[in-house]
């Protein structure tokens, strides 16, 4: 049945094929194609019966850059080897790739000569069994593997690294073996020996040398205020009890002899590990103090590079600033302001974040005492800007510099000015304008654009009309500035005309004399009234200030919500910030000829060029949110390269993306817009490595500090964009936080979610006009991913995040009509700084995809549903017996359903294709569809095979070869990204699309997680469901995007039983349940849990 769609002509002739074979040699394992070039087996693996199994899983090998076609062979070296078998996702590939089973010998460890002698040697003196009986008969080493005869074993991981230590010394000339590189050798020889039981003579027994490769760096905080500080603790694995003291009491050393006992253990030092160390011995007394201990303990990787990756865990070193309490605090300056404007008083409102869940953290707010304690805090912060300092403490607070601080100096020496001079007067404070303040209170919303003003022009002098200036102060701006406009009394009237004739013809707002912009009526008719009464007054000679009234100050505040400032929302600004209806986006003139936007992406460009024009002061940045496949990045591409149409002096533009991505915005770039639109620099890579200033060009001041992490001066070149990854802006923190940026991008932005994290702390302290977060899921799980988007882009506008998060709710968590009211509140906030748009609502020319439904019910097998029936059981017994070990029962359910022969077949590369596709009902199905798409007239159709499992994917290729005559290729989301490798995962997805005809792809759902544009393919199926419908919907939106012009069909292929409600229906159900409420964005998309299908079975 399966020869009429195998489409190998018979007049082809078939290589002559040889059975699988394996050679094992001193590199590594060398694979003999069954016929002709190694490059065709893997190629089509399946035209190869008898070593189809083995080129297909070598081409996956291939994919990740771990082995590679050397003519008739396929070559994969030892390193690869052990690589493999630590790949969580590849441990079933060890016996089909012909690794031999694992030994247990060890060797024996012997050596010549002491440390100290030039002749000192290494030496590997025999193999033993686990017992450490010697081995008999001898076998032979042939590269990692044992042999004995015929029989030949594989090596341990770590015996692996003990030969690979031991062939390095020995590929050393002896002249060339220091006593450095002798003790480094030795000790980590012997580690590893005594870590996996090897026998090793008395010397080396005797003789401990410790080489720690990672050092542990634990912190304590002691102390309080400004007598707090931060002692770092250096430790490694088998650290002798002396070791810390020993550290403290010498100068850096390449080696110590630490007493242990009555013996002494010699610790020699890798230079990455010196150079660590080396940072903490600068420390005085091992106390973070100054600011180049701040930068170390804020981001050691920024200072030291690539010494840090290789000696520091990330994880473990963010986990140790938590244990000791070490908490980076950011600040937002806050004000309270009477009503009329004047700065009552100032405060810092300071928050300690370390993640997303730690939203209860309750924040502070620090009022200053007085003007001149903020302007000592002012002089004080000032300093340390241009000191480069990464905090400055204040109080009890170390208080993180971040890419805004300079902006919030600038606002807290504006409010200084305000508040140092309080002999201003207001007609709103001398007069009863009770009335006044009952509108505010009915209203509640806006701010006064301008308030009426009276003061002496002498202070000496008394209150009458010759002595007084009136006028208008008009409403500050984002930096808390204050322009006061004088009035002379005989323009009272004419303004008092020009209200009333405004208030007649029905108007909200009017232009008043020296104002620049509109105000709103009411403020001006108050404004008036006010000034008239104190002019009145004036010439009664009876205007006297009142003493201060403190009922009716407590009144007043009570009335009028005390005005607590950070960068916050109001009505006024939201009118700010709204684009004008109609407004027209101002395309690049380099935008190529026969590129033509989407209506839809010209609003995007507009909009965010309206924004841009708002910026820094009134704006500092949007959420572009737009659907996947919407065309989000051509949109940023035009608006970058708009602005420096409009201003070609801008500093440079920075996009800050996965590495997949970058390439991908390199490519958007020279296929949309003409050569030279932005000149680029690409900043990681082989091309980051030019760009770095070598160690003998630093200057001896620079070498003494151990600073190796910079690059050139002038490094940004003519560049106008700059693409780099997040580890790079994270690692080259200096050098990218002292660069100015025009506008920042940070494409997935969900890598910036965690406020603790090093890459977010990193993006917060670019200095930067206008920042962007680019993602088409900006709430993935809780309102907190929403939070940490908008505390990039527009720092302060959310508040603290502990009073974010119970303030506001999810609309599926809203149940009353207050938290309702708030769910529109928090949209009402956020929507002139965000733009989220479907595909549904705005791609009017992309064709609506179709969903299959008859294929979510295809009859369960009876081999399947015996094994289904069986699982269902133990799920039962665990929920009785073990709720926690339920989700391995699901697992199997959930595995059953798709892959029955995988589930409970020990070898499924010997079942035959007809009990794979009779068996197994979705495969059956998949065949037929595929069949009838194959024969269809069109015959253009290409499918996507969505799988997330690496050994059915491999099923599925095998079942597709056999019925088509080709192997579909597989992309997993580990395969390279790097545009250098062969098996580029854009290169294989380009051929898919370039094939013309019928074809198939095979992709894992986590290979498709962005920079992936497929849109020749107008067919999707979804062979395994994830847990979460948005990545179902972002792997469709593969294909379903902009560029799409056919009709895209997808499939959810699914069991069903007779006999119960099977796995797939209730998967289904819930995913659709979740598709539903993510409607609304501010809902999010989280996983199904466990805990989901409680009620199942």
């Amino acid at each position: 049945m399966f020869g009429a769609w195998f489409r190998k002509t018979q007049s082809e002739p078939h290589p002559v094929e040889t059975a699988p074979q394996a050679a094992f040699d001193a590199n590594g394992i060398r694979y003999r194609a069954p016929a002709g070039m190694a490059a065709e087996w893997l190629a089509a693996p399946f035209a190869f019966p008898k070593a189809a199994d083995l080129g297909a899983r070598l081409s996956q090998i291939q994919l990740e850059g771990l082995g590679e076609c050397s003519g008739a062979e396929f070559f994969l070296p030892w390193d690869s080897v052990y690589a493999v078998l630590r790949h969580p996702e590849l441990s079933a590939y060890r016996e089909p790739l012909l690794f031999p089973p694992e030994s247990d010998a060890r060797p024996r460890l012997n050596s010549k000569g002491a440390l100290a002698d030039p002749s000192f040697t290494i030496l590997l003196d025999e193999w033993v069994d686990p017992q450490w009986r010697p081995l008999q008969p001898t076998p032979k080493l042939v590269g990692r593997t044992l042999q004995t005869g015929n029989s030949v074993s594989l090596l341990s991981a770590h015996i692996h690294e003990i030969l690979g230590e031991l062939e390095r010394f020995h590929a050393t000339p002896a002249g060339e073996r220091t006593q450095a590189f002798k003790e480094q050798v030795f000790g980590k020889m012997r580690r590893l020996a005594t870590t996996i039981g090897c026998p090793v003579s008395d010397y080396v027994a005797r003789t401990i040398v410790l080489t720690p490769e990672r050092l542990e760096l634990a912190m304590e905080q002691r102390g309080t205020g400004d007598a707090k500080v931060v002692e770092v603790i250096p430790g490694f694995a088998e650290a002798p009890a002396q070791w810390l003291p020993l550290f403290d009491r010498l100068p850096l050393q390449d080696s110590y002899d630490v007493p242990d006992g009555p013996s002494l253990v010699r610790v020699v030092l890798t230079p990455e590990v010196k150079a660590v160390l080396g940072e903490v011995k600068r420390m005085h007394g091992r106390r973070v103090s100054g600011p180049r201990a701040e930068a170390f303990v804020r981001n050691p990787f920024a200072l030291l590079g690539e010494c840090a990756h290789a000696v520091i865990d990330a994880g473990q070193f963010e986990e140790s600033l938590a244990a000791a309490d070490v908490r980076f605090k950011r600040f937002a300056p806050q004000v309270e302001r009477s009503e009329a404007g004047q700065v009552l008083r100032v405060a810092l409102l300071i928050e300690a974040i370390d993640d997303v869940s730690a939203s209860a953290r309750e924040p502070v707010t620090t009022w200053f005492a007085s003007a001149d304690e903020l302007s000592r805090f002012t002089g004080k912060l000032s300093r340390c800007l241009d000191d480069g300092s990464q905090c400055v403490t204040w109080g009890e607070h170390d208080l993180e510099i971040l890419g805004d601080t300079p902006s919030c100096l600038a606002t807290l020496e504006n409010w200084l000015r305000d508040w140092s001079h309080p002999a201003l007067w207001t007609a709103a404070e001398v007069l009863d304008l009770s009335n006044y303040s009952e509108r505010i209170e009915d209203i509640g919303v806006e701010k006064p654009f301008i308030v009426p003003v009276i003061a002496k022009n002498d202070e000496g002098g008394g209150w009458f009309e010759t002595n007084t200036t009136v006028g208008v102060l008009v409403s500050r701006d984002a930096e808390g500035a204050r322009n006061i406009v004088p009035i002379a009394f005989g323009e009272i009237p004419s303004l008092q005309e020009a209200v009333r004739a405004a208030e007649q013809a029905g108007h909200t707002k009017l232009h008043l004399p020296g104002l620049d912009d509109p105000v709103p009526v009411t403020d001006a008719r108050h404004a008036v009234d006010a000034l008239l009464k104190a002019q009145a007054a004036l010439q009664r000679n009876d205007f006297k200030p009142p003493k201060e009234n403190v009922a009716n100050a407590t009144r007043k505040r009570l009335v009028i919500k005390r005005n607590f400032e950070e960068i916050d929302y109001s009505e006024s600004r939201a009118e700010a910030l709204q684009m004008p209806e109609g407004r027209k986006a101002r395309l690049p003139q380099t935008l190529k000829p026969e590129i033509l936007l989407k209506d839809h992406q010209h609003v995007g460009v507009a909009w965010m060029q309206h924004l841009w024009e708002a910026s820094p002061h009134n704006c500092r940045g949007t959420v572009l949110a737009d659907d996947m496949g919407l065309g989000k990045t051509l949109q940023l591409l035009a608006f970058i390269a708009s602005c420096f149409e409009q201003d070609p002096s801008l500093p440079p533009a920075l996009v800050v993306a996965p590495v997949a991505l970058l390439e991908n915005w390199r490519n958007e770039l020279s296929g949309f817009f003409l050569p030279g639109t932005l000149p680029l620099l690409m900043l990681y890579g082989d091309a980051l490595k030019s760009l770095r200033v070598s160690k003998h060009e630093l200057d001896a001041e620079l070498k003494s500090q151990g600073v190796t992490r910079l690059l050139k001066k002038n490094w940004v070149g003519d560049a106008r964009l700059v693409l780099t990854t997040y580890e790079t802006m994270r690692d080259l923190e200096f050098a990218m936080a002292s660069q100015p940026w025009s506008i920042m991008v940070c494409d997935e932005a969900q890598k910036i979610k965690n406020p603790a994290a090093l890459v977010t702390r990193s993006a917060k302290k670019q200095k930067v006009r206008f920042r962007i977060a680019c993602t088409g899921t900006p709430v993935e799980n809780t309102l907190a991913d929403l939070w940490c988007l908008f505390d990039f882009v527009q720092p302060g506008m959310l508040g603290a995040l502990n009073h974010f998060s119970r303030t506001y709710r999810q609309p599926i968590e809203a149940k009353t009509d207050e938290q309702m009211a708030k769910v529109e509140e928090l949209k009402a906030v956020i929507q002139p700084q965000i733009l989220h748009r479907k595909k549904t609502d705005v791609a009017k020319d992309l064709p609506t995809p179709i969903e299959d439904p008859v294929c979510k019910q295809l009859p369960m097998s009876g081999y399947q549903q015996r094994l289904y029936e069986g699982a269902l059981a133990v799920l039962r017994e665990q929920r009785a017996t073990n709720p926690s070990a339920q989700l391995q029962a699901l697992l199997a359910i959930r595995q059953i359903c798709s892959d029955p022969h995988g589930f409970a077949e020990p070898d499924i590369r010997q079942i035959s294709i007809e009990r794979l596709v009779n068996e197994s009902p979705k495969m059956g199905w998949m065949v037929e569809r595929l069949k009838t798409l194959a024969a269809d007239g069109d015959s253009n159709h290409k499918v996507i095979v969505f799988c997330e499992f690496r050994e059915l994917q491999l099923v599925l290729q095998r079942v597709i070869a056999a019925f088509f005559g080709f192997a579909p290729n597989i992309v997993n989301g580990d395969t390279s990204a790097d545009p250098r490798t062969a098996g580029n995962r854009q290169q294989l997805i380009d051929a898919f699309q370039r094939k013309p005809g019928f074809n198939v792809i095979i992709l894992s759902p986590l290979a498709v997680g962005f920079g992936v544009n497929i849109q020749a393919a107008n067919h999707v199926i979804h062979f395994t469901r994830t847990w979460n419908p948005a990545k179902e919907d972002q792997a469709t939106a593969r294909a379903y995007r902009i560029g799409q012009t056919r009709t895209v069909t997808v499939y959810y292929p699914g069991v069903v039983s007779e006999s119960f409600p099977s796995f797939d229906v209730r998967l289904d159900a819930l995913l659709g349940k979740k598709r539903a409420l993510a409607s609304d964005m501010l809902n999010g998309c989280s996983d199904l849990k466990a805990a989901d299908f409680a009620d199942f079975g």
